[in-house]
């Protein structure tokens, strides 16, 4: 009798089990933080501790507790301080979540020996230290945390081991920083024990490296497998129950790209080997126009998988959200608000459609904060129109700030309310959300 109960057991458990599988595998792809909600400590580092001089670097924040999800088809961003030795008041930067979910954070700043620290450019000599700073304020009973990290800009033909020695050991990049986040462990170990099968975990890693979320080495080696092999299951198991480092479960993960089993697309080397077949063109006019034909449309195909698409009739909008392809809103230094909106028009009719702003007074696109409508103070419609034939797109960009005139008016902002970009057109009319925040 015990022995049929636990038969029975055993396949309810299975069927609960399946079940689970099933969803989850669903909200991994969705909705992938779902298990990162509780607080903990930030890690802040530079993506190199030796940086070159004029040149960009990047600086990562990890920190699950920031990815706010308030507005889900958005990442998350705040700001962090950067300075040197040659510029200690420094300036702050914006980093941008890497991925609508991750947690990871990335900003960029520019390592210059030359003019002033602005904006995102830090005059920086070469034996300079450099740093960078992150206030965790998210940690429990209202505490926060100051996170230095530092880094040291290059001397041409000179060993930096020995300056490296002098940074402050506490600001050193943690070669134990864990760079995929810890709810991925909960995946690795059901794969690791069966509960999910192997192209459940291959799609849910394809996505975290889509979302360059983790990082590989996406070169293919001649050796192509078919099957995963056991050591890299091993490892996964491994690694979930912390018996071994992070960086042996992403060599498993290097070896499943090298070998084929898992495929990600290179949207730069595309682009790269498309734009190397206009070469064979003689007249630098025509090269040149196909060059840029191929970028702006893999820009197209990048912006419309990062936006969200509005249909108005035979054209359809997409916004990619504050903090996307140079969507921007700011505070000037005299306190106007300052809105930049690039917004993506495809044509998907069989006509050819224009979308109509003549000036400020006389225009069928304009913000609006459920009370007031704000005109812009800059756009590049040229004679008041863009021309769009069907089956293409066209970026468009419009800057709201001080008033120009013109029946124009200055943008307010106010964070109690809600803003939305209006679109008001012959062939139909919406509301965006812009999420402003």
């Amino acid at each position: 009798m015990y022995l049929v109960l636990y038969f029975k057991y055993s396949k309810l458990k299975k069927l609960l089990m399946n079940i689970f599988i099933i969803i989850i595998s669903l909200l991994m792809i969705s909705i992938p933080v779902v298990f990162a909600e509780s607080s903990n400590i930030g890690t802040i580092y530079w993506k190199q501790e030796i940086i070159s001089s004029n040149s960009f670097v990047d600086i990562y924040v990890h920190d699950d507790d920031m990815n706010k999800k308030a507005y889900p088809n958005f990442a998350d961003k705040f700001t962090i301080n950067v300075w040197s030795d040659s510029s200690p008041d420094g300036l702050e930067i914006q980093v941008v979540e890497t991925g609508v979910y991750s947690g990871i954070f990335k900003g960029s700043v520019f390592i210059a020996d030359s003019g002033s620290t602005a904006k995102n450019r830090l005059i920086s000599m070469p034996g300079d230290i450099v740093y960078a700073k992150y206030v965790d304020s998210t940690l429990p009973d209202g505490l926060s945390s100051e996170i230095i990290s530092a880094a040291i800009v290059k001397i041409s033909g000179q060993d930096m081991g020995s300056l490296l020695d002098k940074i402050n050991p506490n600001f050193r990049i943690d070669k134990s920083v864990e760079k995929v986040p810890s709810w991925i462990k909960n995946n690795a170990g059901w794969w690791a024990d069966g509960s999910i099968d192997d192209q459940s975990f291959i799609q849910g890693i394809q996505f975290l490296i889509k979302e360059k979320i983790i990082d590989v080495d996406s070169s293919v080696s001649s050796q192509n497998d078919d099957q995963i092999p056991s050591w890299i299951k091993n490892n996964a198991g491994w690694w979930a129950d912390d018996q071994i480092p992070e960086s042996d479960f992403l060599s498993g993960i290097n070896h499943l790209v090298k070998t084929g089993i898992i495929s990600i697309s290179n949207n730069s080397m595309e682009s790269d080997l498309a734009i190397s077949e206009c070469q064979s063109i003689t007249s630098t006019y025509k090269r040149l126009n196909c060059e840029k034909e191929i970028k702006e449309n893999f820009e197209f195909t990048e912006f419309k998988k990062s936006a969200i698409g509005y249909d108005v009739g035979p054209v359809t909008y997409y916004y990619p959200g504050i903090g996307n392809f140079e969507n921007e809103f700011e505070i000037s230094s005299s306190g106007q608000a300052m809105l930049r909106l690039r917004i993506l028009a495809e044509n998907t009719g069989s006509e050819i459609i224009s979308l109509k702003c003549t000036g400020p007074a006389i225009c069928n696109y304009d913000v609006w904060d459920g009370s007031k409508s704000f005109k812009y103070s800059g756009m590049d419609f040229v004679s008041g129109q863009i021309t769009i034939n069907p089956g293409t797109s066209f970026i468009f960009n419009m800057m709201f700030g001080p008033n120009i005139g013109y029946g124009g008016t200055q943008f307010e902002y106010d964070s109690s309310k809600n803003y939305e970009f209006r679109i008001s057109e012959d062939f139909g009319n919406i509301s965006i959300p812009l999420k402003i925040e």
